[in-house]
């Protein structure tokens, strides 16, 4: 019976938090930088905006009108950009 009520009970607390976050990856072409937002433009005409800080901001300067992979994280419905790499 304990067994039963332990698993149970990591059941549910595994299922009940928060995600963990985890990095995502879009690949396109930097169409826009602005003074919070990145926008990079995928293939389908697939549109993607994220939310930069200072420091992420000046990193992607470089690559605008650039195919780049994007590094992002989505939190509490915003996602914000991580890091840039040049496709080449």
């Amino acid at each position: 019976m304990w067994e039963r009520c332990s698993a149970l009970a990591v059941a549910v607390i595994l299922l009940g938090a928060p995600s963990l976050g985890l990095a995502e990856e879009f690949a396109g072409k930097l169409e826009r930088v602005d003074r919070q937002t990145v926008t990079v433009r995928g293939g389908n005409n697939q549109s993607l905006i994220l939310r930069v800080d200072g420091d992420n901001r000046v990193q992607a300067a470089p690559f605008l009108g650039k195919s780049v992979s994007v590094d992002f994280r989505n939190e509490q419905g915003e996602c914000w950009a991580l890091g840039f790499r040049s496709i080449h």
